[in-house]
């Protein structure tokens, strides 16, 4: 039993490492902030998103120019994201996760990068794990 486990908790690290190493970012449209995808999702570099293969799973990055902080976006998100519930928050990120406005399953994450600026990633799927959104959404930085 101990032998299973161990092999589980080896082969769960080695795809997260597998995962990281062959990921390509994805920018937000102004360059301020981006995620990391698997290498084989489509990027749109124009849009600041990206689709998997089977285009069952999408992310899309911004920086919002009209939240002047963290708590307004917050509170936006909560109004809109209706069907998600919050999982983080805190005075620089936060995240929620449910069921997006199109009805569909999503993580939904947003982080303060410094100098009143903001970066948002959403990720919606209909297939995979939600693992896989959860890391995508915690790959969230400032790009610069």
């Amino acid at each position: 039993m101990k032998q299973r486990n161990m092999l589980t908790v080896v082969l769960m690290a080695a795809s997260s490492a597998i995962w990281a190493a062959d990921g390509v970012p994805v920018t937000s449209h102004n360059g301020a902030c981006q995620v990391t995808v698997p290498a084989n999702w489509q990027v749109s570099k124009m849009f600041g998103s990206a689709n998997s293969p089977d285009n069952k799973a999408n992310v899309s990055v911004t920086s919002p120019l009209h939240s002047s902080s963290l708590d307004d976006l917050k509170q936006t998100a909560k109004m809109l994201y209706t069907n998600d519930k919050v999982t983080k928050d805190s005075a620089t990120e936060f995240q929620m996760e449910g069921l997006s406005m199109n009805n569909k399953p999503n993580v939904y994450r947003g982080i303060s990068i410094g100098g009143g600026k903001l970066c948002v990633a959403e990720v919606i799927y209909e297939s995979g794990a939600i693992d896989d959104a959860r890391r995508i959404a915690a790959s969230l930085k400032s790009a610069k």
